[in-house]
């Protein structure tokens, strides 16, 4: 059965109004609920995945049974506010920051020496407290012939108190490391670092890779289908 003209439907029998809303109901369902699996499928196979989060947040919201008219019924899929950043992702566009100028950028390093891992918890960003790392300026480090014992004195501070130490010559471009070794022999000082996160973009730029709009596409081409199939369901 094909209604090319909604206004036939209040002609119907109140039986066959019933049918013909349920398969509606599980028609859209059906579809939204394809559409998130091959959101899910698409974003597997074109990103680099860390974790499961991501694919997590892609959701549909199934239409509940009830008495609607054909209009009303609708069920919708995409991806929730926590994985806000897939719509960047999905469209296309500029990424900055939240907070602050610039970017913070993670190195494969905070990632546990793969770029495919995720940043490791403890230096997460939203993890990495202000008290965590070595602040203040001096003045009588503030020439160029000292500051390189101003480096080494706030090296000796960030490995001693376990603190994070910000390194380079822009303040607000400073990237953070991790102090992991440091040796003082009279006048001769030696130290190492990991580099944790970058701060040198105030922004990047996103090209679109759609994974949800194609999903949602591929699935409307087998709509009619699927509402003849739920159609048979009923009987019909």
């Amino acid at each position: 059965m094909v209604i090319d003209d909604l206004s036939k439907f209040s002609l119907l029998s109140r039986d066959l109004k019933e049918q013909i809303v349920k398969a509606a109901i599980a028609t859209v369902n059906v579809k939204a609920a394809v559409a998130r699996k091959g959101a899910i499928s698409n974003i597997k196979s074109d990103f680099v995945l860390r974790n499961d989060f991501t694919t997590r947040q892609v959701q549909f919201t199934p239409m509940p049974l009830g008495r609607y008219s054909l209009s009303q019924i609708q069920s919708t899929v995409g991806v929730n506010e926590k994985a806000s950043y897939m719509e960047r992702q999905e469209e296309g566009g500029k990424h900055t920051p939240s907070k602050g100028t610039k970017l913070a950028i993670p190195t494969y390093k905070a990632r546990g020496g793969s770029d495919r891992n995720p940043v490791a918890a403890p230096w997460r960003v939203g993890n990495i407290k202000k008290e965590m790392r070595v602040h203040g300026e001096s003045k009588r480090f503030s020439e160029e012939k000292n500051k390189k014992a101003w480096t080494i004195a706030r090296a000796a501070v960030a490995h001693k108190r376990g603190l994070l130490l910000p390194l380079g010559e822009n303040k607000d471009e400073r990237n953070l490391h991790l102090v992991t070794d440091f040796h003082k022999s009279g006048d001769n000082v030696e130290f190492k670092t990991i580099q944790l996160y970058k701060f040198d973009k105030a922004e990047t730029k996103t090209e679109s890779r759609p994974f949800l709009k194609p999903a949602c596409e591929k699935v409307e081409k087998d709509g009619q289908a699927i509402f003849n199939s739920q159609m048979k369901k009923q009987g019909m």
